[in-house]
């Protein structure tokens, strides 16, 4: 993921377990002195293959072909990387904008996941999910918040609005995989269920 501050455009990598990199991108230049070591003695190229590895390894796991997803997310950036990301594990994908557009998508498209920013305009992911939640042939579709908001109240109001899961901004790779494997195993077990 990259973005602007001030002047300097960043990105953020990944670098295993809950931990991430901000790196400076700096325009190409001559190959000069080899870089001092870095912390860990990592590299950014290093981070970013293991990320692109990471990357691999979770496409590897995940195969969502024939599941629709519907993204819900207000910012263009952010909508296109979850599409990217989630079309990457074989998903078929639709985007809203907003709730209201999202409760359009809804009306002629069975969803067999959402993803669901919480700050929008229009209607909020809050306001999304009390209305999924009532239509009788949406109600079980499973739901993750997607957002910056990710503290202990946060994350406890999302389950009490009847969120399935939430992904605290950014998202990577691994993290949606884990989330949309844990997703698509409960579904699995609820239909084995209902089965016997």
């Amino acid at each position: 993921m990259t973005g602007t501050l001030g002047r300097e455009r960043f990105g953020w990598i990944r670098a295993g377990g809950e931990s991430m990199a901000r790196l400076r991108i700096a325009p190409a230049v001559a190959a000069g002195p080899k870089p001092r070591s870095r912390p860990h003695g990592r590299t950014p190229a290093e981070l970013a293959a293991n990320a692109a590895s990471a990357e691999r390894t979770s496409r590897q796991k995940l195969d969502l072909s024939g599941v629709t997803v519907l993204i819900v997310e207000d910012h263009p950036d952010s909508r296109d990387m979850l599409r990217q990301v989630v079309e990457s594990f074989g998903a078929s994908v639709a985007v809203a904008a907003d709730g209201r557009q999202a409760l359009r998508v809804t009306s002629w498209m069975k969803p067999d996941l959402i993803l669901c920013d919480l700050r929008m305009p229009v209607i909020d992911g809050f306001g999304f999910i009390d209305r999924l939640r009532h239509d009788p042939n949406l109600s079980r579709t499973a739901v993750l918040a997607v957002t910056a908001l990710g503290s202990d109240a946060d994350i406890k109001r999302t389950w009490e609005a009847g969120f399935d899961g939430h992904l605290v901004k950014p998202i990577d790779y691994e993290m949606i995989a884990a989330q949309l494997e844990r997703i698509f195993w409960a579904q699995r077990r609820d239909r084995d269920d209902v089965k016997k």
